[in-house]
């Protein structure tokens, strides 16, 4: 019986030295601009602020012109990112029926800034009472949090935008260093550095990704086929190396010698279980969500399986796998593929 990656070539990693790129040495840039727009986006128009004086939110991205990206040069990660964003923002006051409309300018959010020294003005469009009020509580709000949100948009940027940049060394892990911010007012070819032609498929800097559903009988009752997969002396059973299954949400699992890997997310005793999984060979930090419903039937079990988040390089080796080495394994193991007489 072939062991998880062996026999289909399509399920072994091999070490390739194709000279492209290696060990990280030339500059390699993704352009992480229209990601980020939609993200700021999404994250700014999230924002509300209450106070004594009332309620407000960011109604509208009015605009938000710039651009990032992420590059890589001899195995370093630096960032440049460039952003003018303005908001609109709508409130009422404790009582009233009356909006009150302004704006928020945010004109300098670049690497050459800390976030607390990034600029968020706040102004307002009516001239009444109200507006004044509304005004001195955003005034008192609005940076904290805009600048919060702006914060996690960074954090994104570095882990999101930087997946699968860091190309392996010939023998060993990926040599990945700390992320750096660039030092350039303009993200323009002429200050940084970096060619100015891109492809369109390095648009949008998350890995493309795509989702496996399969459905799968097994003539065991949904109880036994639970223990497949929570319980360690049934899992090395059918695959035949060494595991870790601590199940329980939160605990770790690594099955094929560590070629799968990740922890329980959620367990529901013989009905259903959750997990963050991934394979050795994907992008550092980069996870699947893998949901198994089992649905008992007067003779049989149905395994229902959603796998979302895969590569789409590694899709149809994923789902392969799920059917060659997991599946059909635990059928000729445990006797689970026979019908019953």
């Amino acid at each position: 019986m072939a062991k998880w990656g062996e026999g289909d070539p399509r399920w072994i990693v091999e070490e390739r030295d194709d000279a492209k790129n290696v060990n990280n040495w030339h500059w390699t840039e993704r352009d992480a601009s229209a990601w980020s727009t939609e993200k700021i986006k999404n994250l700014l128009l999230a924002v509300k602020f209450e106070g004594p004086e009332g309620t407000c939110e960011i109604s509208e991205s009015r605009e938000i012109k710039g651009e990032a990206s992420a590059n890589n040069r001899k195995g370093k990660l630096i960032f440049f990112y460039e952003w003018d964003i303005k908001l609109n923002w709508r409130g009422k006051c404790v009582g009233s029926a009356s909006n009150v409309n302004g704006e928020i300018h945010v004109p300098n959010l670049s690497e050459e800034h800390s976030l607390d020294d990034v600029d968020v003005t706040v102004t307002v469009k009516e001239e009444t009472a109200e507006a004044q009020a509304l005004k001195e509580m955003m005034l008192r709000l609005a940076p904290a949090a805009v600048r919060s949100k702006l914060e996690e948009y960074l954090r994104a940027l570095r882990e999101e935008c930087s997946q699968g940049m860091i190309l392996p060394q010939r023998k060993g892990e990926p040599n990945v260093a700390a992320p750096k911010l660039g030092r350039s007012s303009s993200l323009s070819p002429a200050t940084t550095g970096v060619p100015a032609a891109r492809k369109s498929s390095d648009l949008g800097c998350p890995i493309p990704t795509s989702k496996i559903n399969l459905n799968e009988n097994f003539v065991a009752s949904a109880e036994d086929l639970y223990s497949v997969f929570t319980k360690v002396e049934r899992v090395q059973a059918y695959t035949r190396a060494p595991a870790v299954v601590e199940a329980y949400r939160g605990g770790s699992f690594s099955l094929f010698d560590g070629e799968i890997s990740g922890e329980f997310i959620d367990l529901q005793p013989d009905t259903r279980l959750v997990q963050r999984w991934r394979r050795k060979r994907w992008p550092e930090g980069h996870y699947s969500t893998v949901s198994i419903e089992l649905k008992q039937e007067s003779d049989s079990t149905q395994l229902i399986l959603l796998q979302t988040e895969v590569p789409d390089s590694d899709m149809e080796a994923t789902r392969e796998g799920w059917k060659r080495h997991i599946f059909e394994n635990i059928k000729s193991t445990f006797g689970y593929g026979a019908q019953l007489l």
